[in-house]
């Protein structure tokens, strides 16, 4: 075997007739190169051998992303640990702890992403009894080579025992940083821990289409990908049907429908038409919508944090950088306080 890989058989020995399965585990020592394996099978009656191949890649991306080696190329802080709790596999990152804490926890590693770009993603399962102004799960990409920041998991406090993803595009080749986050306040009754698995890097996606697609919602949330509570409302701007982003009951965090898409070559002006339902303050439940450059890495906050409840159709808007990849999010957050539930409808997206 090459320095630094391992092999073993499961199970060691066998019956006529039986089989094993060879494992073959490639840690970061492994020098990137190709190399024959001879595999020997040994019996009283006879000896039988078969010639694999092991091919090693630079290493690029995240490493141990299963956590099945623990934390291993994990940077800790606070409280965590391993969890059998598992998306898939044998293990899971716990992030924060079943006892209260005081403050965050987290778990990070920095990567550099494929020479062809890719989509990070990872699994999140969220153990809070809280709200969320007071305890939560959240997720971070730095990117390193631009010194952006982008949060890929917004601030979240749910207790389902649901998997959930999330999911970031990368640029090629630039160095980021991951940090999986937990906060907790240290209250005696509400502990809070966040379980993550599977971080991993996926092929690119296709180019996005040229132009927002369904941007009036007439087809329902066709086009859009959804997160928390959405739904489709027939109080509409124009048509007959808007985005509702946010619940009429009390909901924990953030719901959002988000679309990427390029901008026409010549450029253009993105807007929307928002409603805001919220009879709390800003302070707790808002309104706000994000556009992300692709192409560049930058976010824009196009909606700052809105709350009001005045019944009436506002409008905003953004010059668009001709040819550039853009992600749109428009965003509801709720304190999950029951006598002040907020959402807020959006409508008439179209880039002119």
């Amino acid at each position: 075997m090459p320095a630094g890989t391992t092999a073993s058989f499961n199970p060691s020995t066998i019956t006529a007739g039986s089989s094993s399965t060879l494992t073959l585990s490639v840690d970061a020592t492994t020098a990137p190169g190709t190399y024959p394996v001879t595999v020997i099978g040994s019996a009283p009656s006879a000896t039988h051998s078969a010639t694999v191949t092991l091919t090693v890649t630079a290493s690029s991306g995240i490493t141990n992303g299963g956590f099945e080696s623990g934390l291993a190329s994990w940077t800790s802080a606070g409280s965590t640990a391993v969890a059998t709790t598992a998306h898939s596999g044998a293990s899971a990152a716990k992030v924060g702890s079943s006892s209260p804490f005081n403050g965050d926890s987290s778990v990070a590693q920095t990567f550099t992403a494929p020479s062809g770009g890719g989509v990070l993603s990872f699994w999140y399962r969220v153990v809070c009894t809280d709200s969320v102004t007071y305890d939560w799960a959240t997720a971070t990409l730095r990117d390193n080579t631009t010194g952006t920041t982008t949060t890929v998991l917004a601030r979240t406090c749910s207790n389902t025992g649901l998997w959930n993803s999330a999911s970031a595009t990368l640029v090629a080749s630039h160095s980021y940083t991951l940090t999986l986050n937990d906060h907790d306040d240290n209250y005696a009754t509400d502990p809070t821990y966040t379980l993550y698995d599977d971080v991993a890097i996926g092929a690119p996606p296709p180019p996005p289409p040229s132009g927002i697609t369904n941007g009036g919602f007439e087809s329902g949330l066709t086009g859009w990908t959804s997160a928390g509570s959405t739904a489709v409302s027939t109080t509409a701007h124009s048509g007959t049907s808007s985005a509702k982003v946010g619940s009429s009951s009390p909901f924990a965090g953030d719901s959002s429908v988000a679309q990427t898409f390029s901008a026409p070559a010549a450029g253009g002006v993105l807007s929307f038409w928002y409603r805001v339902v919220c009879t709390d303050t800003v302070t707790y439940d808002w309104a706000t919508a994000t556009l992300k450059d692709n192409t560049t890495g930058t976010t824009t906050t196009l909606l700052a944090r809105t709350c009001s409840n005045t019944g009436v159709w506002n409008s905003t808007s953004f010059t668009l950088t001709g040819g550039h990849s853009y992600t749109l999010t428009l965003i509801d957050h709720d304190d999950n306080y029951a006598t002040d539930p907020t959402y807020t409808l959006y409508d008439d997206v179209t880039i002119n």
